[in-house]
């Protein structure tokens, strides 16, 4: 396996400044001289990978991408980036970021790729949660929903936005997870690839709503839901909710809890669903029942 410190150099010295004689004896332009070197530095970065020191190769496709971006290779300029942020990805997601998000600009502003941006919006989003950061997450996700209806791509524009609904509540912004909710729904209702998701979109949203502590406008949404889709009062979902407005009703923290409970033991709740109960339960439930008092 060839030194990849030697091909970098060999790159370095093709792009220093040539003129009078030195011009002559090369006998290239400038802009072949800057091809030559994006394939040295491509070169150096496929040792690197080989021998796994990710960060190196991904410096070395970002040095191949801004040299085809000055001679107004687009295209090569974004794929070389997107194979940087493949290095970059495990290793520093900053730097990955980064990457996507000029390969990005790219796909929309000059080669108007919107499902291919929209692909790397997922990615990027995906990035932003392994660092924690939810909110530039829901952006991304809810960009990444945009460009896929975009490109008409209306099942994974659901896929998008549900991911930007799902982070929203978690996030605590339940008017934004309910609009996107509403919206996906409205995408599915008459679609029979989708439409058993419906049964688990309905719970999210109405129990979004709870979280809201507008227990008149859930109960809209129930009849609302059930004209739309009449099936879903035979579901475990349904008759959760039923549960859920009979405890609030009642101010029934222990029959609450073991609803809840029951429900869990047929469809095991995940992270997001167990954290929008547990806030019914504490600010919705636990005061109808300090009113009773």
């Amino acid at each position: 396996m060839s030194d990849p410190r030697s091909i970098i150099t060999e790159a370095e010295n093709l792009l220093k400044p040539q003129s009078g004689f030195f011009s002559f004896i090369s006998g290239s332009s400038s802009s072949q001289r800057k091809e030559d070197a994006t394939d040295l530095y491509i070169q150096a970065a496929n040792q690197y990978r080989l021998a796994k020191d990710f960060n190196q190769a991904g410096m070395q496709f970002k040095k191949a991408s801004e040299l085809q971006e000055q001679l107004q290779n687009h295209n090569d300029s974004a794929n070389h980036l997107i194979e940087a942020y493949k290095c970059f990805k495990n290793n520093s997601p900053q730097d990955a970021i980064e990457c996507l998000k000029k390969a990005i600009h790219i796909f929309l502003t000059i080669n108007g790729q919107f499902r291919r941006a929209a692909n790397f919006e997922m990615d990027l989003g995906e990035l932003y949660e392994s660092i924690n950061d939810i909110s530039q997450a829901i952006v991304a996700y809810e960009q990444a929903g945009d460009y896929f209806t975009t490109d008409h791509a209306e099942a994974l524009s659901n896929k998008a936005f549900l991911k930007c609904a799902d982070l929203s509540a978690i996030n605590g912004d339940y008017k934004k997870a309910i609009n996107l909710y509403d919206q996906i729904i409205k995408n599915s209702i008459n679609n029979s690839l989708t439409k058993w998701s419906l049964k688990d979109y309905f719970l999210k949203n109405i129990l979004c709503i709870l979280c809201l502590d507008d227990i008149t406008e859930a109960q809209k949404k129930r009849d609302y839901f059930l004209s739309d889709d009449p099936s879903w009062s035979q579901t475990r979902e349904y008759k959760l909710i039923e549960n859920i407005f009979e405890s609030i009703e009642n101010g029934d923290i222990e029959g609450f809890s073991d609803k809840v409970f029951e429900f869990d033991q047929f469809s095991k709740l995940d992270k997001l669903k167990t954290q929008l109960l547990l806030k019914i339960k504490t600010s919705v439930v636990a005061r109808e029942n300090d009113d009773l008092l």
